[in-house]
């Protein structure tokens, strides 16, 4: 099929499938019950739903834009920033990229509706090591929002009764300021240029044991991952989860 013909049926395949309830998908719809604005143009979305969505901390759901239907213009994989025992469903993002995905969400309201279907992901705990008794200690990096994930995998450890963990968190901001003021210094807030010092200091003291779990876009990726096997962190102790989307 040749693409200008693609250009014109897309959007017509997706408003049937809307109009027929998007058949073979459990969409999951939730309302918007507060807009957090973190920092710039980062913004957290909190929902509640008539039931909570099915996921394991670190993971990611495929999200319908506020006021769009699912078409290839308004959906986008968004890792819940919450785990699972808490009662609402946590979305940030930064909106600045102009999207139309990100247009939407730059203009909702509180009791917007917002739409959830497909959650996947392998960015998750390894409950026999991370989460048994004792649990393996966890080194997490972030960058920017790469954060979100691993918000929902440090309160879900939490949650747990495991505090064998650390994190350092670099951007030119920070999210949810108040979720990590609790945590004392196993939370390193810093920016790009001293990231290294703190990953030096937290690895100098690591066990070889060190679980690591890494986000962030491709360029912090590359640059941290590279310097920690520079530095003797295995390849198989480094899991990733690239935050681009």
């Amino acid at each position: 099929m040749p693409d200008w013909l693609k250009t014109i049926l897309r959007p017509i395949y997706f408003r049937i499938m809307h109009w027929r309830g998007n058949p073979g998908l459990d969409v999951k719809g939730f309302t918007t019950t507060d807009i957090v604005h973190e920092y710039g143009n980062v913004y957290s979305f909190v929902l509640k739903g008539d039931e909570k969505p099915d996921f394991a901390a670190g993971q990611y759901a495929h999200v319908i834009a506020t006021g769009a239907i699912r078409d290839h213009n308004h959906v986008r994989h968004m890792s819940f920033a919450n785990a699972p025992h808490e009662d609402q469903t946590i979305l940030s993002m930064d909106v600045s990229s102009g999207s139309r995905f990100k247009r939407k969400f730059a203009r909702a309201s509180v009791g917007d509706r917002v739409n959830l279907f497909k959650i996947r992901g392998g960015f998750v705990l390894d409950p026999a090591k991370n989460i048994g008794q004792p649990p393996l200690p966890v080194l997490f990096i972030a960058g920017g929002i790469g954060i979100t994930p691993i918000r929902s995998l440090i309160s879900d450890l939490e949650h747990r009764g495991c505090h064998d963990w650390s994190l350092i968190y670099a951007g030119r901001d920070h999210l949810y300021r108040d979720f990590w003021q609790p945590f004392g210094d196993r939370v390193s807030l810093c920016g790009r240029a001293t990231v290294f010092d703190r990953l030096r200091d937290a690895v100098s003291g690591a066990s070889p044991e060190t679980a690591v779990y890494l986000c962030g876009s491709d360029d912090f990726i590359g640059n941290i991952q590279a310097w920690l096997l520079r530095n003797g962190v295995a390849d198989n102790q480094i899991h990733i989860e690239n935050f681009d989307h």
